[in-house]
């Protein structure tokens, strides 16, 4: 991961042109498959290398559904998967990762979970037993996430029964970023910023985009899992 955006940078130079960044994506299918043997070597379940790597099929039906074409956006993403940083286990996905000299656990939520409290409870379970026996230098790491799913204002936008209120509730959270737009992305769909043409099809939507055309924020929050 230290050198991947060097290499990515190289790489692209080398495929133009690529439309649609599909050669890219041949080139990292490529390098999961030889990350299969690593994980043969660790011991680590196939499933988990089946569930991980299924994230270049998720990424590229997310794609068609922003854009209307097949097509790979996520190279600048993919790069965790594909060098043993980040699992799915369950529900969720979970990172290996650094920060100011100390060993984390970054926890991701794939647009398919589905974030029932037992399937969190059932994937954070399984996921300490995995870096307790793959990973013993990260068992008593803490578990963060930086997500929308963190902002403040959902709690405003979304009924008291909602699995996302849930899941953020089970975080103590220690900052909000307002200057990123990720939800514009995983909320609407979207890859620009025309607030005035976001679709209204879910309550989400429809409560966030009248926020936004109020004037509200929406933040992306960092919260440390409390369980």
């Amino acid at each position: 991961m230290e050198t991947e955006g060097q290499a990515r940078a190289e790489l692209e130079g080398i495929l133009e042109p690529d439309p649609g960044k599909i050669k890219m994506l041949t080139c990292m299918l490529l390098c999961g498959a030889e990350q299969y043997s690593w994980y043969e070597e660790k011991g680590i379940p196939e499933t988990v290398f089946w569930d991980t790597m299924g994230c270049f099929t998720r990424f590229i039906k997310e794609c068609r559904e922003k854009t209307g074409a097949y097509a790979f956006d996520r190279e600048w993403w993919t790069a965790r998967q594909i060098s043993g940083k980040v699992f799915r286990i369950g529900a969720l996905e979970y990172e290996r990762k650094e920060r100011d000299g100390r060993k984390e656990i970054s926890m991701h939520i794939p647009s398919d979970a589905v974030l029932t409290r037992e399937n969190c409870d059932a994937s954070i379970e399984k996921a300490k037993a995995f870096f307790c026996k793959y990973f013993p230098e990260y068992q008593d790491s803490e578990y963060v996430c930086h997500s929308w799913l963190l902002a403040p204002e959902l709690k405003d936008l979304l009924p008291p029964d909602s699995r996302i209120l849930d899941f953020q509730s089970r975080f103590r959270i220690l900052e909000v970023d307002y200057l990123s737009r990720g939800y514009v992305e995983w909320v609407f769909k979207r890859t620009e910023d025309k607030v005035s043409e976001f679709p209204e099809d879910t309550l989400l939507q429809r409560r966030m985009k009248r926020h936004l055309l109020e004037g509200g924020k929406v933040g992306i929050g960092f919260g440390v899992w409390k369980g």
